[in-house]
């Protein structure tokens, strides 16, 4: 999936993922220390980097749409609140210096890469972190093929519970698999296969 074609999806005037936060992670929220600065990969159409703004946090966004993350602009302006977004395709943050200060917490919600794509990205976050820092993700697991109710159709790019323990070393984690009802926009809507992971470092 390129950038182009999130673009193209995107450009829909609706939020393809709908406005509001994602379930798990509002759910999760409160885990996080107040003022966090929180890095959200993948983020889209900002509904998440929006909500955590809205809850006092400092929220970068990180996308590779740009048409993704001026919907993101648009929707924090609407609420009144402020994030930075950053155009850029995670290949290339993985490789970039860490920023200072470190994060506090990251946030990685349906953000689905090949696998080793995948583990560079959680070792460049990691890196980056300050410890005591958060993590909170969610993907589809391979089972949500069955279901077809969103989420990629190439099993490569599903996340399993062993992934996602290997992927982020070094923190402390609780992992779950969980069959969930997801009303999320256009694009997730019934009855979801997920990995969620709520993690300490």
């Amino acid at each position: 999936m390129t950038a182009e074609f999130w673009d193209e999806r995107y450009s829909h005037p609706n939020h393809v993922f709908g406005y509001r936060p994602n379930d798990f992670l509002a759910a999760q929220a409160r885990f996080l220390k107040p003022a966090s600065r929180v890095l959200c990969l993948g983020d889209g159409e900002g509904r998440n980097g929006v909500f955590l703004a809205s809850k006092g946090h400092d929220v970068v966004s990180l996308d590779f749409s740009r048409v993704g993350l001026a919907k993101a602009e648009a929707l924090a302006a609407e609420k009144g609140v402020s994030i930075e977004t950053r155009c850029v395709d995670l290949a290339d943050w993985a490789d970039e210096p860490a920023p200072e200060p470190p994060w506090d917490a990251v946030v990685m919600i349906f953000v689905h890469l090949p696998a080793e794509l995948r583990r560079r990205v959680a070792s460049a976050a990691t890196a980056q972190c300050a410890p005591g820092a958060t993590l909170v993700l969610e993907a589809y697991t391979p089972a949500q093929l069955m279901l077809g109710t969103g989420g990629p159709k190439d099993p490569e790019l599903l996340v399993t519970r062993g992934a996602v323990q290997e992927d982020w070393v070094g923190w402390h984690l609780d992992v779950r698999l969980v069959e969930r009802r997801i009303f999320e926009g256009m694009a997730h809507q019934g009855l979801g296969s997920v990995v969620q992971a709520l993690g300490k470092l």
